[in-house]
């Protein structure tokens, strides 16, 4: 069997904010932010993922159990930031092979990047526009956090669930 997996992120919740006020008030938030455009801040104990888009632009993901913290968030924000509706479908693909799935699929060289850097890449994958978070994972390989637009969230996963499989790997949930 190939050392790859690809799952579905369930049980979480995804926030979107941008405008010029944006920074300012997620750090008064207490949320620990990118200092760049294109890269993520991850509290790794309660999973919970800052992302920079752009210069005034951020996703966060947070497991649903720890979104208490984030009341504030859940609220109207103040004049200067604006909400951004964020229902993305979220997936990982992880494992020592997912280079070779990802390649199936993206023209992206995954494997170059720096994982010290804390980059987002925004891609194509099989035609759908997608946020990639790479990350290490425990089996010496790499972990993807990955999401689109949930229209093609069924169509992705069919895509990559059959990659993984064809590959020897496996698939879970991933599909509704």
């Amino acid at each position: 069997m190939s050392a790859i997996s690809l799952e579905r992120r369930m049980g979480r919740e995804r926030w979107g904010f941008k405008g010029p006020q944006a920074h300012r008030w997620l750090a008064a938030q207490g949320l620990a932010l990118p200092a760049a455009p294109n890269t993520v801040e991850i509290d790794e104990p309660d999973d919970l993922l800052v992302a920079r888009l752009g210069s005034s632009e951020y996703f966060i993901e947070a497991r649903s159990a720890q979104t208490a913290r984030l009341s504030a968030v859940r609220g109207a924000p103040p004049p200067g930031v604006y909400p951004v509706l964020r229902e993305d479908w979220g997936f990982d693909l992880a494992g020592a092979d997912v280079h070779d799935a990802l390649a199936q699929v993206c023209n992206v060289n995954f494997a170059a990047f720096a994982l010290e850097a804390k980059p987002l890449v925004m891609t194509l994958m099989v035609g759908v526009a997608v946020l990639v978070v790479p990350q290490a994972a425990g089996t010496g390989g790499r972990r993807y956090r990955i999401w689109c637009d949930p229209t093609f969230g069924p169509y992705l996963s069919e895509a990559l669930g059959a990659v993984v499989v064809e590959s020897g790997g496996k698939s879970t949930g991933v599909s509704e």
